[in-house]
């Protein structure tokens, strides 16, 4: 029985870990399945994967474009009020990408990425008469150089983060007798991960309001190789994962003088049905959610 399918079909517990409980039941099912029908889910499998990694640049690059554009369109622009049509155009990117067969894991790291792209290109001009931003430069080139997954995790890091991603091999060279050289470690990303848990990008510093801390960063090669996605480090979002940001952002909002806040009830206006819907539903008892 092929073990990554398994894995696949099992049904996951509360903390999205492998619920073995129900073993048997996928013993049972995949044994009445033809061995032919297996075969085709895993080929199904590797194909999309490979389509994925084949045309992930070009949908990024489709990204990138699209917020050029939507990042020009003015807030008193007709149909535009609160920045509503910019805001809409971006959740059709999302749901065009999906549908054009991309997995929606896949497009959160491609427009997340895409977004980190024109934070870059902006700021590679911004405050600047002439010429570019030669820190924000090494930035971009250093971006240029990962993957999606990785620019991803690069984009939720604050400027140290970028920094130690940039230094890594540099900082972990080891000699190495049989080369006779020192030799770095390469930068994964499951080490990309453990620097983006270490520097958390900050919102605040992500709109400018923070000294950028990038100024005695080393260059990087001026590489560019082909932009793949690497689907099997990708976690799909779930409905759970989408609530516990939920809970974890609405505890940092400050609610006892939010009501005089106009600003922010102009914003929260934007999704007040689904805010209504969300409340209702924290007000179940958990016995009925369970049953329900």
């Amino acid at each position: 029985m092929n073990s990554d399918l398994v894995q696949t079909f099992t049904p996951k517990n509360d903390l999205g870990e492998s619920d073995y409980r129900y073993e048997s039941d996928l013993i049972n099912i995949f044994e009445s399945v033809r061995p032919e029908v297996i075969k085709g889910l895993e080929d199904f499998k590797l194909k999309t994967t490979e389509l994925e990694k084949q045309y992930g640049s070009l949908a990024l690059e489709f990204a990138i474009n699209w917020f050029n554009y939507t990042d020009k369109l003015k807030q008193d622009e007709t149909y535009n009020k609160f920045n509503f049509r910019a805001k809409r155009l971006k959740k059709q990117l999302i749901e065009g990408l999906k549908e054009r067969g991309f997995k929606p894991s896949n497009v959160s790291k491609i427009v997340g990425a895409a977004s980190f792209h024109k934070r870059l290109q902006d700021a590679l001009y911004k405050g600047r008469a002439e010429g570019i931003n030669q820190r924000v430069k090494k930035i971009y080139e250093f971006v240029l150089n990962q993957s999606i997954s990785s620019q991803y995790l690069l984009a939720g890091m604050t400027d140290i983060g970028i920094a130690s991603a940039m230094n890594y091999e540099n900082e972990t060279k080891q000699w190495d007798p049989k080369t006779d050289t020192y030799i770095g470690k390469p930068l994964t990303v499951r080490v990309l991960e453990e620097l983006k848990q270490k520097y958390p990008i900050n919102e605040e510093e992500s709109r400018g309001r923070k000294k950028n801390l990038l100024s005695t960063l080393d260059i990087v090669p001026d590489i560019q190789d082909p932009i793949t996605i690497e689907s099997t480090e990708i976690k799909e979002v779930t409905q759970e994962s989408i609530a516990r940001d939920i809970v974890s952002l609405a505890k940092q909002l400050n609610t006892s003088d939010g009501w005089k806040d106009q600003s922010l009830i102009k914003i929260l206006k934007e999704a007040e049905g689904e805010l209504m819907s969300i409340s209702h539903i924290a007000t179940l008892p958990i016995k009925e959610l369970a049953t329900n």
